[in-house]
């Protein structure tokens, strides 16, 4: 009986050697599927904004070159239109190279961060935005990362589907937790039915319940969109 118990044992041990190795590997993989989708978003964003700033730019330049004789007013709206789309490939390209370099948020803050995406928002997309931004939280990283992860897809959100003008863009701290909120005027949605973008949503509702915190959409059709995230601070 002892040599069958103890036979038992090391099958079992094996048997545990095996599921965490394979679980490891299924880590590893996820890793590099996540990181492999990062990348392709980045590539997208590259491609969707930054060359057709950059073809826009030769455009007008060209333009402008062939009016500055012929029609001086011209040639000058096309220089005000070149001077437009460089601001707005310049803010595209901070943030973007921002998101490429993983310490730039330990580095620069959260504040920073999301003061590029701000940024994004006015000269890409000619949006209004009210960023009220308080002094930077005194957070770990991973929450910093969280929050600014949300925050992003929440204005991904805004430019892809919500048909907006104006977005306000809140990050402060009351009491004992951290508020983060982004409204727009959009369009709007039913929140109880599915709708463009409930994919991201999902992950800011999972990236939320992982910090302890709440996640409310108040929104209809027609009345925009009002994200509110409630993060409490554990050492408050």
């Amino acid at each position: 009986m002892t040599s069958q118990l103890a036979s038992a044992l090391r099958q079992r041990a094996e048997q545990a050697r095996s599921r965490e190795h394979e679980l490891r590997l299924l880590y590893e993989q996820a890793q590099e599927l996540a990181a492999l989708q990062e990348r392709q978003r980045l590539a997208r964003e590259l491609h969707d904004s930054v060359s057709q700033a950059l073809y826009g730019i030769s455009l007008g330049a060209h333009t402008a070159g062939e009016a500055l004789e012929s029609d001086p007013e011209q040639a000058m709206a096309s220089i005000e239109y070149v001077i437009a789309l460089a601001e707005a490939g310049l803010a595209e390209m901070r943030a973007l190279i921002f998101e490429l370099r993983p310490e730039s948020l330990e580095i620069e803050g959260l504040v920073a961060a999301l003061t590029k995406q701000v940024a994004v928002l006015r000269t890409r997309y000619k949006l209004t935005v009210d960023a009220v931004l308080d002094n930077e939280p005194d957070l770990p990283l991973e929450m910093k990362h969280a929050l600014y992860r949300i925050a992003q897809e929440a204005l991904h959100n805004i430019v892809r589907h919500a048909r907006a003008s104006t977005v306000a863009l809140r990050l402060a701290r009351q009491e004992n937790e951290i508020i983060l909120q982004v409204h727009d005027n959009g369009k709007g949605f039913d929140p109880t039915s599915p709708f463009p973008g409930h994919f991201g949503v999902r992950s800011m509702e999972e990236r939320v319940a992982k910090m302890g915190g709440t996640l409310t959409i108040e929104s209809a059709p027609g009345q925009g969109t009002c994200i509110d995230v409630r993060v409490p601070l554990l050492n408050a």
